[in-house]
């Protein structure tokens, strides 16, 4: 048995042993790598433009906008921004994002999206619900419309149709 001489390297396999159990995979068997220009993007079904949106002088997120405009469309007008309890200047104050006050009881709405996701927020969210049935006498009805719900083409108007009604 020879050893090696000193300065020589010896040759290091570069195989890994597969796990046992696990199946080797091929290159074949590997999905394509999609580069950024590649990437498809859904089809916007609002038709609403790029933005920035704004409602009454106020800037709106794209959900919002949506769901103001789908109001506009059934008959309401509803109030963008609302302030209950003075609003974000107080430490309890809170600042619903849209209320229909000409129904009884009135209707809050309140739209979110991935930033609402989670224990916090949901926690964060549930004491502004409660801030807003004590804001208005006799409670408020509460409407959660989400993000991801307004690319289904026709629910944010079947849900508003159904919860709230159309205006003549």
């Amino acid at each position: 048995m020879s050893t090696p001489r000193i300065g020589v390297r010896l040759k290091k396999s570069r195989r890994v042993a597969p796990i046992m159990g696990t199946p080797r995979r091929s290159k074949a068997a590997e999905a394509p790598r999609m580069t950024n220009w590649q990437v498809k993007t859904k089809p916007d079904i609002w038709d609403i433009g790029s933005g920035p949106w704004s409602w009454g002088g106020q800037l709106a997120s794209r959900p919002e906008y949506i769901t103001l405009i789908t109001l506009k469309k059934l008959g309401w007008n509803p109030k963008f921004q609302t302030r209950i309890y003075g609003g974000r200047r107080l430490p309890a104050g809170q600042v619903l994002d849209i209320v229909i006050d000409e129904l009884t009881p009135p209707i809050y709405i309140s739209v979110k999206s991935y930033y609402h996701e989670g224990a916090e927020a949901a926690y964060n969210d549930r004491m502004k619900q409660m801030l807003a049935q004590s804001a208005f006498t006799g409670g408020v009805k509460i409407l959660e419309v989400w993000e991801k719900d307004l690319d289904q083409e026709g629910w944010l108007l079947d849900m508003l149709v159904r919860e709230v009604g159309a205006r003549a």
